[in-house]
């Protein structure tokens, strides 16, 4: 599946490390507005977050610096933008953060789910909802009376 041990950056001077500085520095020279790019993809606008970076940020860093399989660590992911992008691009995506709502929000964003189980739950609170306005309207009507001014 993956490359093992995964490729790491280091400080040693060999042809690879220079490879590897020429194509950050080659990354860093370019473009990196993405106003007017779409950010929305996948569940990146699933919740707003403070600091929150453009998605396409770290994909042009993964992609220019990582092959498919390589692990990509993220140590401070705050929502998880890194990891999603990371696993986007066929990358093993690792990420920890001490905030909470950071960790929720990344496991909220990067669980994959079953479109045929969430149609089904979906279906079931319908009908659930469906149900209790129809076997409890008079509680609903005294309720939403009793909250709003009508």
């Amino acid at each position: 599946m993956g490359v093992y041990p995964p490729r790491l950056l280091t400080v040693d001077t060999d042809e690879t490390d220079k490879s590897h500085r020429e194509i950050l520095t080659d990354l860093l020279s370019k473009d990196l507005d993405f106003h007017g790019q779409d950010s929305g993809y996948a569940s990146h606008n699933f919740h707003s977050f403070p600091a929150k970076f453009p998605p396409q940020l770290p994909r042009k860093f993964i992609e220019g610096l990582t092959a498919p399989g390589d692990v990509v660590l993220d140590p401070m992911m705050g929502s998880g933008t890194t990891v999603l992008e990371a696993f986007l691009a066929g990358r093993r995506g690792v990420g920890f953060d001490i905030d909470p709502l950071g960790l929720m929000l990344s496991r909220s964003k990067v669980t994959p789910l079953d479109p045929r189980q969430v149609a089904q739950i979906g279906k079931q609170i319908l009908k659930q909802a469906e149900s209790a306005s129809r076997e409890q309207s008079n509680e609903l009507e005294k309720v939403l009376a009793n909250r709003c001014d009508t």
